[in-house]
């Protein structure tokens, strides 16, 4: 009888501990409230940092200023603090309260003037961190892509038109980044496919995420399965391995790391991956936040590398940097060498691109809608990319085309209010892009043309090459792109043997899980001398490297070889195989240039790969015998890794790109054709290569050539 009595004692008793366990909290929290703790926190930071500037000030009056405001810190006691964001057309937010010395965004977005809501959401009024965040957006990252259009893109507000709506469509921003290459990989996606058989062309069909311009509608890449249900290595491939790269998703990694979408280029990441600001609610020992609580226009190259480090390196060779065979070697003090990068790879140092050496930046050729998009899906990077050589250079035959600045030019308007240190006014004429779209920061001036660096407003003055009488205006030599002659050299990574192991685990980087099946990779062998030639997607002489020479290998669970994947040669539609090559521009642009004979007397220059080449005393032709012997290597395949045709004109190898192929026989036949001309006529600006050809030994060469015979046998 007693036992129910007792139970309801003993339950009154609980729900009494816990009523006054609550009162207590409320009454310490009324005393030191969440806000207060933060903000407290906050007013250390700030100490610490302003007793760090007095340490350093580099004279007295620097060192007294920091003091003072040092002695005024000290003395300050948290207080809630309320901003009324756009003069009072948005709600009071009470957000710094909290987040007490958090940096500006920029300065062209002060948080005083712009607050908090407007990106990132929530409930500005609210001081409990609970209250504050509801309906926050994207958490700690407002600014990825499937958020950017309410977050950056501002739209109707009370605030005005931010990134879309905007004057011109290339400023709308946020509807233009989710359709550009680096948002849907499209290009990638494709060449993959096509590569390793699965469809017969290059045709953008696929990206990240389903988008559509109103023209051309991508589908989210397949979950691994062929629509009749086969598992596709493609797809697997990429998205285990090619797919780190792309703007919904993030790296939060220490060395190379980067955020998704907006922030991934324009904020700040530190090479620990960590925050470093002063925001004191932000943990500071976790990876994958942004350096500090920023954004930027003038994109440091460092934001490129954090992608561009892979595949063709662009990254990576502008600053002379090639990735190497990761022995560490040359050994340094009986050990490992430091010629590393931020991710611990080792490379080779080399000499770097030019316009780097002058102190130029990525941002300084390209353009935002080299990066961003405009507005359009493109198939391949030839496609979106709209700087060229010619746009400041100009070519031997037509200057670089300019553009009169005026006021009512809504687009160069807003490019100038956001390029930084543009020195350009109203009737002064600056040069355009291939697609005709300004380039304000490339001015006409009376001392010739000038670019402004946009990351250091340095001027730096520009050589164009338009009826100069130099190499330039070889018979011949119309159809060569600038970097055909001007590339110092090209990362050649040669043999890219796959494995797919399904005996472990891999991270797939579309669906954010991990799935059976691991990839690797490894190579045969790096090369970076010697450039090979053939025609690029424009249909002109340029650089072509190995891209990629595909061997797969699978293995099952228990270890075993699967599907007859045992280092397979993939086979594609049109009759090649996965051993491709694929067209560069290598970005490591010097003013020096090869010899004539390093082109027209190399084989392995005109893509015959690397040896000997001679006469085939049988046909009369040519033939060349090959330094790397590839059946030897196991590869299963009759030429070199750097063969890319044969002396009749037959391609080795296959390429993606449309237009692009190696050198034919005619063509072959051309360039050789020289050779003897070479041992006199060994000058670019020598009056013979001035006249169109075909060029015939006449008497003075045949007797040129019979001395030097004579010469050599006695």
């Amino acid at each position: 009888m007693n036992r129910p009595s007792s139970t309801y004692a003993a339950a009154g008793m609980v729900a009494f501990v816990i009523l006054v366990a609550a009162l207590v909290l409320v009454e310490i929290r009324s005393i030191r409230p969440e806000w207060k703790i933060y903000q407290e926190r906050g007013i250390a930071l700030m100490v610490e940092r302003l007793q760090g500037e007095v340490d350093q000030a580099a004279s007295s009056g620097e060192r007294r200023a920091a003091l003072r405001e040092l002695a005024t810190t000290q003395a300050r006691r948290a207080e809630i603090i309320e901003i009324q964001p756009f003069g009072g057309k948005f709600p009071p937010e009470r957000c710094l309260t909290c987040h007490f010395g958090i940096e500006d965004i920029s300065p062209s977005h002060p948080n005083t003037v712009f607050g908090c809501v407007i990106c990132h959401g929530g409930n500005g009024p609210d001081l409990t961190v609970r209250g504050a965040h509801m309906n926050l957006r994207g958490g700690r990252n407002p600014a990825k892509l499937d958020l950017a259009a309410a977050s950056c893109g501002g739209g109707e507000t009370m605030a005005g038109k931010c990134h879309s709506g905007r004057e011109h469509y290339l400023l709308n921003r946020v509807v233009n980044v989710p359709r550009s290459l680096m948002a849907t990989n499209a290009g990638i996606v494709s060449v993959l496919q096509f590569q390793w058989g699965l469809v017969g062309d290059t045709k953008p069909r696929f990206g990240v995420r389903s988008v559509s311009d109103g023209r051309t509608t991508l589908r989210p890449v397949d979950p691994k399965l062929t629509p009749d249900g086969r598992f596709s290595l493609a797809d697997s491939h990429f998205r285990k391995f090619c797919a780190a790269c792309h703007l919904w998703g993030p790296r939060p990694r220490e060395g190379m790391g980067r955020l998704e979408g907006c922030p991934a280029c324009h904020a700040p990441y530190a090479e620990d991956g960590k925050y470093h600001g002063s925001d004191p609610t932000v943990k500071r020992d976790e990876v994958g936040h942004s350096a500090t609580h920023s954004l930027t226009h003038r994109i440091p190259d460092e934001r490129c590398r954090a992608c561009h480090n892979r595949s063709g390196r662009i990254g990576l060779n502008y600053h002379g940097e090639m990735e190497s065979s990761q022995y560490g070697t040359p050994f340094v003090r009986g050990g490992l060498n430091d010629r590393t990068i931020s991710d611990d790879r080792f490379v080779w140092r080399l000499v770097p691109d030019i316009h780097h050496e002058k102190g130029m930046g990525c941002i300084d050729c390209h353009t935002g809608q080299d990066a961003m998009g405009d507005g359009e899906i493109h198939g391949h990077m030839e496609d979106q990319i709209e700087i060229r050589c010619e746009d400041c250079h100009g070519s031997a035959s037509a200057p670089p085309k300019t553009l009169t600045v005026r006021k009512d030019d809504l687009l160069v308007q807003a490019l100038l209010r956001s390029t930084g240190p543009a020195k350009v006014n109203e009737g002064d004429e600056v040069l355009v892009t291939s697609k005709g779209r300004p380039l304000v920061h490339v001015r006409k001036t009376p001392e010739g043309l000038r670019l402004t660096g946009k990351l250091t407003g340095k001027d730096h003055p520009i050589t164009v090459i338009t009826d100069q009488k130099n190499g330039h205006r070889i018979k011949g030599h119309e159809r060569l792109e600038c970097d055909s002659c001007h590339s110092a050299w090209s990362p050649q990574c040669y043999g890219c043997h796959q494995l797919l192991d399904f005996s472990h685990e891999g991270f797939d980087h579309l669906t954010g899980k991990t799935t059976p099946g691991r990839w690797a990779e490894g190579r045969s062998y790096f090369r970076f001398a010697r450039n090979i030639l053939g025609i690029n997607s424009r249909g002109r002489v340029g650089l072509l490297v190995p891209g990629c020479q595909v061997w797969n290998s699978v293995v099952d669970n228990t270890g075993n070889v699967t599907g007859g994947y045992d280092s397979a040669i993939m086979l594609l539609k049109n009759g090649l195989t996965s051993i491709a090559v694929g067209p560069t521009h290598p970005h490591t642009t010097r003013t020096e240039v090869p010899r004539c004979v390093d082109c027209h007397l190399d084989p392995k220059a005109i893509g015959l790969g690397e040896g000997r080449l001679s006469r085939d005393s049988a046909t009369g032709g040519w033939k060349v015998e090959p330094v790397y012997d590839s059946a030897a290597a196991g590869l299963v395949i009759n030429y070199p890794l750097e063969a890319v045709v044969a002396p009749d004109g037959k391609a080795l190898q296959s390429t993606s790109h449309n237009l692009s192929r190696p050198f034919n026989q005619e063509e072959i036949g051309r360039i050789l054709a020289i050779g003897p001309c070479l041992p006199c006529h060994d000058r670019y600006d020598d009056p013979v290569w001035m006249r169109e050809g075909p060029y015939r030994l006449a008497e003075p060469c045949i007797k040129a050539i019979n001395d030097a015979r004579a010469s050599r046998r006695n």
